[in-house]
């Protein structure tokens, strides 16, 4: 059994240094479905996180969670943030992706 992880990046604009990073955020997609904080995590920094969890995985909700992705993506976007990079893993429990996101300036 193995594993792929896809990864893709685009270079740096501009060097940051220290004190002048960036307002990056990281978006977890969490499609596990044994995992009890199935969802999406979003990380804004500073210890402050959101959840949105996603419904039961069973086939009639397929089409909900992925309007829970896409919902809660669309809500970035909107707030300012575009998508900096992705990456995604996949095991025999699920899949969990990566989305590291970047305000606009």
């Amino acid at each position: 059994l193995s594993s792929v992880l896809f990864m893709a990046f685009k270079p740096a604009e501009k060097t940051t240094t220290v004190g002048s990073l960036e307002p990056y955020i990281l978006v977890e997609i969490y499609e596990i479905p044994n995992y009890k904080d199935k969802g999406i995590h979003i990380h804004y920094g500073g210890a402050k996180t959101e959840v949105i969890p996603f419904k039961e995985f069973k086939s009639d909700n397929h089409d909900d969670n992925a309007d829970i992705i896409l919902g809660s993506i669309n809500k970035l976007v909107a707030m300012g943030f575009e998508i900096e990079s992705t990456s995604a893993g996949m095991t025999e429990s699920g899949i969990i992706t990566k989305v590291f996101m970047r305000k606009r300036q």
